[in-house]
């Protein structure tokens, strides 16, 4: 759809407030819904729609949860959703029958509006909430969640993406639509300690996927002795032929809908960037954030978990084992690079992926997908938080429409991989 009528959508269900600048870059932020940034255009109102704006789900919703699968560019949830500290699941006395039923977040996170500090004309929206939940270990947690949305102008790039980046894009003729999203914790309840459960904040960011979009997610290039495996390929089972392909400095997955896989990238190997390209429309889509010096130092909590319950007893399951048992797909041997399908040793509460990305698809063969997205999801480092301490993540989305030639380069330098290259793989 276009921003135009994305917007006029979003406005016949809740309250939005836009950022926009005069070179057409507009933003949509949704308060009432988290605080998420629902979509944005680099082509004034007229232009196209780069979030997901899931119309079902909205039209089915009988109020306004906040944790609704609405989509959005940028969605602040918090992690983690499994294992023995998670923030979703509950036990069978709790309402949580088996790992087969949809997770149900603490209804203290799950629903309740932002509260808007700052909004336009000011430059930026600064939103605030409190959240009292509880974890699956019992520990308690009382925090203020505060999130500042921000336009960027083009004099930001270069913060970003570097000075050659920001000189190109100024002499090259490019649609253009950046904002970046500073998120913070601040707890105010008991001291948070690892025997009980850490929190880290969690952004996921759900784009439209196209027949011809490819993502592109670099890591560190090192021995496998030492950093592990390139990527993590088999959440959900292997990939089919084609979907999924590993070069020696980036993973490469094709974002059509049309199968769910997924992908996740260490600690060891993670890169602050990532991103996608739609050869069909010359879209290119970049994600940065603020990853720590050393995030192999660092504790990432562990989403890879389902669970089963029975006479109110829990059982944690790997999530790639409870979905390789029913999976019935094999792995592509046609790869420039390794696709390791086993896990890290280092399988422990605290030893999660810090970038994972997701691409939907039909729950079964022959059907339909609910939507038609793929899904960036970025995760900050858990900390032991005092009462009165806090803990920040910044991100970063831009969306470039431009000629082949500048696509490239910009692939090229920012990405590290050649944008022929990637079509030739995983298009042509």
């Amino acid at each position: 759809m276009s921003y135009r009528n994305g917007l006029n959508y979003l406005e016949s269900k809740t309250k939005v407030l836009e950022l926009y600048n005069r070179f057409g870059a507009r933003v949509a932020v949704c308060p009432e819904w988290n605080g998420r940034v629902m979509t944005s255009t680099g082509d004034g109102l007229d232009g196209t729609s780069y979030g997901l704006i899931h119309v079902a789900a909205i039209d089915a919703a009988q109020v306004g949860p906040a944790f609704c699968f609405f989509g959005g560019e940028d969605q602040l949830t918090l992690s983690p959703k499994g294992g023995p500290f998670s923030l979703y699941y509950e036990t069978e006395a709790a309402g949580f029958s088996s790992a087969r039923d949809h997770p149900h977040p603490p209804h203290g996170y799950r629903e309740g509006p932002f509260v808007v500090d700052t909004a336009p004309p000011d430059p930026q929206i600064r939103m605030r909430r409190t959240v009292q939940m509880t974890n699956l270990a019992g520990a308690l947690f009382d925090f203020d969640i505060v999130r500042t949305v921000r336009l960027l102008e083009h004099g930001d790039i270069e913060r970003f993406l570097g000075h050659p980046v920001a000189v190109s894009l100024e002499q090259s003729d490019v649609s253009f639509v950046g904002f970046e999203t500073t998120n913070s914790l601040h707890n105010r309840g008991q001291p948070l300690v690892r025997e009980s459960g850490l929190v880290s904040l969690r952004i996921r960011s759900m784009f439209n996927s196209g027949q011809n979009t490819v993502v592109i997610v670099p890591f560190r290039i090192g021995d496998a002795v030492e950093l592990g495996p390139t990527v993590c390929a088999d959440f959900l089972g292997a990939s089919p032929h084609g979907r999924l392909r590993v070069l020696p400095q980036a993973a490469l997955l094709r974002a059509d809908s049309k199968y769910r896989c997924q992908i996740g990238v260490s600690r060891r190997r993670a890169l602050p960037i990532l991103g996608s390209v739609d050869f069909r429309t010359g879209l290119l889509t970049l994600t940065t954030f603020n990853l720590p010096t050393k995030p192999w130092q660092r504790d990432y909590p562990c989403n890879d978990y389902c669970e089963t319950t029975g006479n109110a007893v829990v059982d944690f399951v790997s999530a790639r084992e409870y979905f390789l048992a029913e999976s019935t797909a094999t792995a592509s041997d046609e790869n420039d690079g390794e696709i390791v399908l086993e896990r890290s040793p280092e399988d422990t509460p605290y030893s999660g992926e810090v970038v994972r990305v997701y691409n939907h698809g039909p729950a079964h063969p022959g059907e339909q997908p609910t939507a038609q997205f793929y899904e960036f999801n970025v995760f900050s480092p858990a900390t032991e938080l005092n009462r009165g301490e806090s803990l920040t993540h910044h991100q970063f989305t831009a969306h470039i429409n431009a000629d082949n030639q500048t696509l490239a380069y910009l692939v090229r330098t920012i990405l590290g991989v050649e944008y022929e290259r990637v079509y030739e793989k995983m298009i042509h």
